[in-house]
């Protein structure tokens, strides 16, 4: 499948700000190939590509006072990829890659430590590997209602298990807990997704299954068309897609995910 991908953000900053930009897609091997990527920062400002702690393509840039315009524009193949059946087994500590390690751990977002409890009682039971992830995207998608507003930058999965209300990055950070809470790695996603109503920036979960990264969406219980990685980290605070070090206000956002060809 090929997808367009176009972003526009209109900014109002008081001051020059320094900037950390996270919207470019990922270039991931047999999984995710970018055509033609353009930045466009106006007024102009020279911006600095790097990669972070955990390999997320970022871009960091001191973008000028007044009104500024970032745009982001690519187009996305994502080939069938053919991976051979989940074993239903999970893997412990001692049996992990040590790069997963980190995601059986609390985080800012992801409190799992107190929802061990919750956890084990409404999925303990299941049967471990991927049934058991899917069990617990399940029951978020039938448990949490999705409400813009509700939630803000300091709801954190607990809060979501308690208030049983939120968007997406409530939804993945619940799913990321009670993983962690069973001892299954699990990583937050930003991205982009197809279909998405009404488009934005998009929040999911992957968790780490006999060997390999699984991506899961409790917003939805049909998988979605196509789901485009931009950022992992711990949860949403290693994601975000823009970071001012000063104060900036986003006055406008457009996202678009098209699949090439549709329509036509």
């Amino acid at each position: 499948m090929k997808l367009n991908v176009h972003v526009v953000a209109d900014l109002l900053l008081p001051a020059p700000t320094p900037t950390i930009l996270q919207i470019e897609a990922a270039e991931i091997a047999g999984a995710q190939t970018l055509e033609n990527p353009v930045v466009l920062i106006g007024p102009p400002a020279e911006s600095e590509p790097f990669r972070d702690f955990y390999g997320n393509p970022c871009r960091r840039v001191l973008l000028p006072q007044g009104n500024v315009q970032i745009e982001y524009r690519v187009t996305i193949e994502q080939p069938d990829a053919q991976f051979p059946p989940l074993r239903p087994v999970e893997a412990d500590a001692l049996h992990l890659p040590t790069s997963a390690l980190l995601y059986t751990l609390p985080s800012r977002y992801c409190q799992s430590d107190k929802l061990v409890a919750m956890a084990y009682d409404l999925f303990g039971e299941v049967a471990p590997g991927f049934a058991r992830v899917q069990t617990i995207a399940n029951w978020i998608n039938e448990h949490i209602t999705y409400q813009y507003g509700v939630s803000d930058a300091g709801t954190s999965a607990y809060d979501t298990a308690a208030q049983r209300i939120g968007v997406c990055r409530d939804f993945a950070h619940l799913g990321i807990s009670f993983c962690r809470a069973l001892n299954i790695p699990a990583r937050y996603v930003s991205g982009y997704c197809l279909g998405l109503d009404p488009p934005d920036f998009h929040a999911y979960f992957q968790a780490y299954l006999d060997g390999r990264w699984v991506s899961f969406d409790a917003t939805e219980r049909q998988p979605r068309p196509a789901l485009v990685q931009v950022a992992i980290g711990r949860d949403a605070a290693d994601c975000a897609w823009s970071t001012f070090y000063g104060y900036g206000e986003t006055l406008y956002l457009l996202v678009e995910v098209t699949e090439v060809g549709a329509g036509e």
